[in-house]
């Protein structure tokens, strides 16, 4: 597919922007200085080819053996911005009494960098980072490319910052978490690395939000369970129990009762199939009859979102949201405030004047971007395979994979039947599910416990060092 050529009125030049500033976390100050700047790759005749842009945010007086995690979103096309402003920066992007973001900033209390520095990473084409030659677009617009071009930034942050010896932590989101993993096997010491360079940069602990992996064959009714229940308890006036109580009735009904079921196929006995069929309307609130015509399957996700709650279209990316049936739904929303944000204040903040736009999304990458990936050795090592042979690198590394019960895009339950069968060091791996959307951070409750548990991960690592 052809696109055409996007308007701009960029002269692209390499900048470097410092600013300083300070946030409350847990009620004492904590400093900062700001370090935001390209990252230009070149072809071997010199000529600029594309440019990565990182934002980071460092303790000031913290010396060189400060932690430090690398954080971007997915996508491909999805800027870091979602990350930063919502989650993980100092500074919060402002919300409504309704939970709506505004155009404003609020000091983030909950900010990591008590614990480690952050650096927002953008790979090319999002956010501040660009393509320089357009005949280079297959180069980093690929599983591989992309991987590489974001390792090789980390190495030359590590460089530029003389933070050799400090611990790198590893944060993605969605696509992110494939770019996650291909980026420790762009990192690691292995004569069959991706790069070839085996630069043996250790990774000491990664945290995948929403993995989007595309390796798991298990029944999409089976994997959306978890996210169906919890979804339909949500929306239900009259509530069953507990959240927790009614999707670990909903997991332990799919293991013992629907399991064997699908396996049986049309020689499920009748009653088999009437009391699966009961059961399962009355876990995600679609009708007994359609599971019965189905095979008691649920076969998209979007006959979900139709059919659980009459009258509605659910969020693909957070199902507590709905839209009226007889109005259009908008898989993007309405307005960009994020965008404003992100040029309008925060940019200014940390004194970025870099003549760019900055997007928060791109699909012009998306619909680029080739998810082939390179043979190494005799055959292609799926993203998890990259996860596993680097915590077999690095034997402390620990991992927090982490599910919004809310998202019906990348599922909690594939995310559990994928670690459980990946061959993973289970006593450094922690598998969470938390009230949220996509971004599992998405409400206050959610992100509370999300950041309580990768704050577990940091001081564990700071302790046994």
């Amino acid at each position: 597919m052809s696109l055409p050529e996007p308007f701009s009125t960029e002269h692209f030049v390499p900048g470097c922007f410092e600013a300083s500033g300070s946030v409350r976390i847990a009620g004492k100050p904590l400093a900062f200085r700001t370090v935001s700047e390209d990252f230009v790759f070149y072809a071997p005749d010199g000529t600029p080819e594309a440019s990565l842009f990182a934002i980071s945010y460092l303790a000031k007086d913290a010396g060189e053996n400060r932690p430090v995690m690398f954080l971007w979103n997915g996508g491909p096309g999805s800027a870091t911005s979602t990350l930063h402003l919502e989650c993980f920066g100092p500074w919060l992007i402002q919300r409504d009494g309704e939970g709506k973001p505004v155009y404003g900033l609020t000091e983030n209390p909950d900010c990591l960098l008590d614990l480690c520095d952050l650096v927002f990473v953008d790979p090319v084409g999002v956010g501040l980072s660009r393509l320089l030659q357009a005949d280079k677009a297959q180069k980093y617009y690929s599983v591989d490319g992309d991987a590489r071009s974001v390792a090789f930034l980390i190495i030359e942050w590590l460089r530029r910052r003389g933070r050799w010896n400090s611990p790198v932590y590893l944060t993605g989101e969605s696509y992110g978490t494939v770019r996650a993993c291909r980026v420790i096997a762009e990192l690691g010491r292995s004569p069959y690395s991706e790069s070839r360079m085996v630069p043996g940069i250790p990774v000491q602990g990664v945290c995948l939000i929403g993995l989007a992996t595309d390796e798991c064959r298990q029944d999409l009714t089976l994997a959306m369970m978890p996210a169906m229940a919890a979804t339909h308890w949500y929306h239900l006036d009259k509530k069953p129990g507990t959240q927790e109580e009614f999707v670990e009735e909903a997991r332990a009904f799919a293991r013992r009762e629907l399991l064997p079921a699908l396996y049986e196929g049309d020689e499920a006995g009748r009653e088999a199939v009437q009391r699966c069929a009961e059961r399962l309307s009355y876990f995600t609130g679609m009708p007994e009859d359609y599971f019965k015509k189905a095979g008691l399957r649920v076969l998209s996700a979007d006959d979900f979102r139709r059919q659980s709650l009459p009258g509605y279209t659910l969020d693909l990316y957070d199902a507590r949201l709905k839209t009226p049936a007889g109005e259009t739904y908008r898989l993007l929303g309405g307005d960009n405030v994020p965008l404003q944000v992100m040029n309008g204040l925060l940019l200014p903040k940390l004194g970025i004047e870099a003549g760019r736009l900055y997007y928060t999304g791109n699909i012009n990458v998306n619909v680029q971007f080739s998810m082939d990936t390179e043979d190494v050795g005799e055959y292609r090592r799926t993203h998890l395979e990259c996860l596993k042979d680097g915590m077999e690198r690095t034997a402390d590394m620990e991992v927090l994979f982490a599910s919004g019960l809310y998202d019906l895009c990348t599922h909690a339950g594939f995310t559990r039947y994928l670690v459980s069968h990946a061959g993973l060091p289970r006593d450094r791996v922690a598998v969470r599910e938390y009230p949220g959307g996509h971004g599992v951070y998405s409400t206050e409750e959610g992100k509370a416990a999300f950041l309580s548990d990768l704050r577990g991960m940091l001081e564990r690592k700071k302790e046994s060092t």
